[in-house]
């Protein structure tokens, strides 16, 4: 795999050269600091971008045959925060045309330019139509989240252990904000992709560079970078006073969430030893939350714990009975006692690095990762799998304790089912 960056006049370009893909990615992702009513104009209009009319398309059935015309390319429209950013990203993906013809190059870069810059509008508005069908689903789409236990509880405790930071954010928390947007206000957060955003155009696959170079100049040639991004995307939780919080749902089981501070981590503890501990912690198979929450005592149906660089955090959520908590939560207590433990690193830290080995090994599998950890280091620094490979696999269990030291519970949040079952 080969990488070539370069930065152009209006947008930067990441050419990842390789041959083990028979399909072409390219990722056009616009990135901007994220604000909650911007980004709420974005997830409405990455709908709106598949539906609408164009200059030369009347509708998605149109768009359709003509990407199954170009042997069954896709393009996709999504929008997503990251840390203290939002994105926007465009998403293209062909066959390599030296299996087809090299015109499939022309087609979808084509079809790229009509669906995002020639779209059909009238006094600077979408259609009325579109417009109010999909703000309608849209909304229905966030609200339903509060059918899905899970997902729900986990927003709810993002507002509570993230307060005032972006992660405390949520759409169902700003739905309000969904509920409000215009026509009209839409129509100009659409035109400002063009001038008000970081761009980067990642493309992977075993291409044409000077084809590929060349069709970008062509689709971006509207679009004028303006790095409006934020390149600080850390943000501090500082440790406190250990808080609970209930919240009562229909629902037949409860879901338990803990957000544990790890804080004074020094950057190599951040990128290699904070992995190592959290795989035996709550990510592996056999890690000491699963074995002694769920296997020895049979206090929940699953549990899992995940980390957060940016925040320098850990959440472990579980799913659980009601009337369990008080006996699960002294566990989980115990657990992350349990990981300053000599003995207990020791008999885990062997096949936890086993299975980082696995994950690494994953990642060059895997189009999106490659693609996002070359756009990620446009912002943050992230070590290359090779050294996340080297380091994790150095790193000792004396290193694993300390980190366990640092970890402390600030807030536990229970979404209680009011019909829970038996365990």
């Amino acid at each position: 795999m080969n990488y070539k960056k370069e930065i152009n006049d209006n947008y930067t370009l990441h050419l990842i050269k390789t041959d083990k893909f028979k399909d072409i990615n390219i990722s056009i992702r616009l990135t901007k600091v994220f604000d909650v009513e911007e980004f709420a104009y974005l997830r409405l209009l990455e709908k709106i971008l598949r539906f609408n009319k164009t200059k030369k398309y009347n509708s998605i059935l149109e768009v359709s045959k003509e990407l199954e015309r170009l042997y069954n390319s896709n393009m996709m429209v999504k929008s997503y925060a990251s840390s203290k950013n939002m994105v926007f990203e465009i998403g293209l993906t062909m066959v390599n045309p030296k299996y087809t013809d090299m015109s499939v190059y022309d087609g979808l870069y084509d079809l790229f330019e009509e669906l995002i810059t020639n779209q059909k509008t009238y006094n600077n508005q979408f259609d009325e139509e579109i417009f109010e069908n999909e703000k309608e689903n849209l909304i229905k789409s966030i609200e339903n989240v509060k059918d899905q236990p899970e997902q729900y509880g986990g927003l709810k405790f993002e507002e509570v252990f993230y307060k005032n930071t972006v992660y405390g954010e949520n759409n169902l928390k700003n739905i309000d904000v969904y509920k409000n947007l215009t026509n009209k206000k839409l129509y100009q957060v659409y035109k400002k992709l063009f001038n008000t955003y970081k761009i980067d155009a990642l493309v992977i696959g075993d291409f044409e560079e000077e084809i590929v170079k060349e069709k970008i100049n062509k689709g971006l040639k509207n679009f004028k970078q303006n790095d409006n991004s934020c390149k600080d995307l850390r943000v501090l939780i500082k440790e406190g006073e250990v808080k609970g919080y209930t919240k009562k749902v229909e629902a037949s089981q409860s879901n338990l969430f803990i957000g544990c501070t790890v804080n004074n981590l020094t950057d190599d503890e951040r990128n290699y030893k904070l992995v190592l501990y959290n795989t035996i912690l709550g990510s592996m198979n056999n890690s000491v939350l699963f074995v002694n929450v769920r296997e020895l005592n049979s206090l929940c149906y699953h549990i899992s714990s995940v980390i957060n660089r940016f925040t320098d955090t850990i959440v472990i959520e579980s799913g659980i009975n009601a009337k369990n908590f008080n006996i699960a939560y002294s566990l989980i207590e115990k657990c992350l006692e349990d990981m300053k433990d000599k003995e207990t690193i020791e008999g885990l830290i062997k096949n936890a690095k086993k299975t980082l080995e696995i994950a690494y090994n994953d990642f060059y599998d895997n189009k999106d990762k490659i693609m996002t950890y070359y756009y990620m280091n446009e912002f943050t620094f992230i070590p290359s799998i090779e050294v996340r490979r080297k380091r994790v696999e150095e790193t000792t269990i004396e290193e694993i304790i300390e980190i366990a030291k640092k970890v402390k519970i600030k807030d536990v949040f229970l979404l209680e089912g009011s019909t829970n079952e038996e365990n």
